[in-house]
């Protein structure tokens, strides 16, 4: 490779993709929100169901409740009557004093009737209360045997019956226990009581505060009914319990309205969480934003202006000391970048025109030489010397096409065929180097490479650097190979090796120091055009040096 150095001012980054930060996050904040509106109702309606799941387990226990107190009752009043037959008088049929018994019975407890039926179905005795002597004499002496609850009492059982309508319109429940005397039934002692009057309501009395509608009902027959019932609309808990002594069934009702007050504080206590949750996420993601996406789209615009070549622009990061700080060096990076470019640009103009001057005053001159000199030995150094100048002018030119190659769109530079690009290239070199021997073969000649020129620059460097050793007839092999997606050229030559420090220039991320460096700019100039056109380099040294780099293939239209 040439040793002449050919400064170039080299921009082979691509542009920065935009990453978007801003929809990003906008799409992570609305994802977010969602989520969280989403968690915070279904909390909500967790904890509303979870307010009517108690309400209804408050409204099993009234209901149970009022049936255990009932059952208590009725089997209070079992009890009473009960104890009211072992009273010798009842078992005296027909006398006074059984008449006088179950008068005092009624007169003395909460029932409001009583009579005695003997053990052959005939009423012995009958007091009640509002029902007229007569009516009463006219009922002792029917027959009553075919009654439920006076078979169930001969049977031994104290027997509640189920209630009847009475003629004033009352339901009537009757409690009904045998008669002994001398070991046997003599009889049933039968005591009545109105549903509605007495004690008997009273335990639902005191517990129906708590639920919104009551329902008290025996076999289809309603006993007891206040407020709405199972089945209304607005009742939102339903609760149901059975009397044991009986299967009576005990029903309570809550509706919406009831609970509405507390559905009511529910749903702000919903609501207000949800604000506030709404809230704190906006003001979080208003700081995050301006932290970190805000800083970053600045950030990113810099950057990109940068390898756009506007050196010099400047960003300013808003926060905490590391963003400070980032702007900072990010700011002097930029400045320091656009010195050197100035640099590099007026360092790179003035080589290479004075280099193109001198030279051409220095191959004009040995031109001269050669044609005026008689001597031998003058007129070979003229020939050296003007070959040596036209390959530095050419060098160059390269430097020009480089430069300008690579400040121009890489969409914008002419895609070559591969074929005719390489033979040019050798036959100039060939005219150049008339001693060397160097054979092509390409396994398809209409392959297209990305940006020509910078190709046969790249080409003519490689193959320029395979003639040039210490070898009086070199002979160099150039081998062009295709794939669908890729174009290959091989360079292999019989010299000594390529030495270590360029191997490394091509293959490695090598770093010139003043003791481990290269011998000129050629070498670099190859690794900088492949890595532009996003190819690769790679290079074996037995026998000779092959070098073969691989570029894009451009799609024929």
């Amino acid at each position: 490779m040439s040793a002449v150095v050919a400064p170039l001012f080299m921009c082979s980054v691509a542009k920065l993709p935009t990453m978007r930060l801003r929809r990003r996050f906008l799409v992570a904040f609305l994802v977010l929100t969602v989520v969280l509106s989403v968690l915070s109702l279904a909390g909500f309606t967790l904890y509303r169901d979870a307010t009517i799941a108690q309400e209804e387990a408050a409204l099993e226990r009234v209901s149970e409740t009022m049936a255990s107190q009932l059952d208590v009752l009725l089997t209070e009043k079992g009890q009473t009557v009960g104890l009211w037959t072992e009273t010798p008088a009842l078992a005296d049929h027909h006398s006074q004093e059984q008449a006088e018994s179950v008068r005092s019975f009624v007169l003395s407890t909460s029932f409001s009737g009583a009579s005695v039926i003997a053990a052959n179905g005939t009423m012995t005795a009958l007091y009640s209360e509002g029902t007229a002597p007569a009516q009463s004499r006219a009922l002792v002496g029917q027959q009553f045997g075919n009654r439920e609850y006076f078979q169930r009492a001969m049977a031994g059982e104290t027997y509640v019956s189920e209630p009847v309508s009475a003629e004033s319109g009352n339901r009537i429940v009757t409690i009904s226990a045998p008669i002994h005397s001398d070991g046997s039934i003599v009889g049933t002692f039968n005591a009545a009581f109105h549903v509605r009057r007495g004690d008997f309501l009273a335990p639902i009395r005191q517990e129906q505060s708590t639920a919104s509608g009551v329902l008290v009902a025996a076999n289809g027959t309603t006993l007891y009914q206040r407020g709405p019932q199972p089945g209304d609309e607005g009742a939102v808990a339903v609760a149901n319990a059975t009397v044991d002594r009986t299967d009576w069934t005990v029903s309570t009702t809550r509706t919406e309205s009831a609970v509405r007050s507390e559905l009511q504080s529910i749903t702000l206590l919903g609501l207000g969480t949800l604000g506030l949750v709404l809230a704190s996420l906006s003001v979080f993601g208003w700081w995050l934003y301006r932290e970190y996406v805000a800083n970053f789209e600045r950030l990113q615009g810099g950057l990109n202006a940068l390898v756009a070549g506007e050196y010099g622009t400047t960003v300013s990061l808003s926060g905490p000391t590391e963003w400070t700080n980032v702007a900072k060096h990010f700011n002097e990076l930029s400045e320091t970048l656009a010195r050197r470019r100035v640099e590099v640009t007026v360092l790179n103009r003035v080589l290479r025109h004075n280099l193109r001057n001198a030279m051409t005053v220095v191959s004009g001159t040995a031109a001269r030489i050669e044609e005026s000199a008689e001597e031998e030995r003058l007129i070979e150094d003229a020939t050296l010397i003007k070959r040596r100048g036209e390959s530095l002018l050419k060098l160059a030119d390269h430097a020009r096409i480089v430069e300008t190659s690579l400040r121009t769109d890489r969409s914008e530079s002419p895609p070559r065929p591969i074929g005719p690009l390489v033979e040019e290239t050798v036959a100039d070199l060939r005219a150049e180097y008339p001693d060397a021997t160097v054979a092509t073969e390409s396994s398809s000649e209409t392959a297209l490479v990305p940006d020509g020129d910078l190709v046969s620059v790249v080409a003519d460097e490689l193959i320029r650097n395979a003639i040039i050793h210490d070898c009086a007839e070199p002979t160099v092999s150039i081998d062009v190979t295709t794939t669908p997606e890729r174009v290959s050229i091989t360079v292999d030559d019989d010299g000594p090796g390529l030495p270590d420090v360029e191997r490394r220039v091509l293959t490695e991320s090598f770093v010139e120091t003043p003791t481990d460096h290269g011998s000129g700019l050629g070498l670099w100039v190859v690794k900088w055009v492949v890595e532009w056109l996003d190819g690769t380099i790679a290079v074996t040294v037995d026998d000779g040096t092959t070098v073969t780099i691989t570029l894009p293939r451009v799609r024929e239209e």
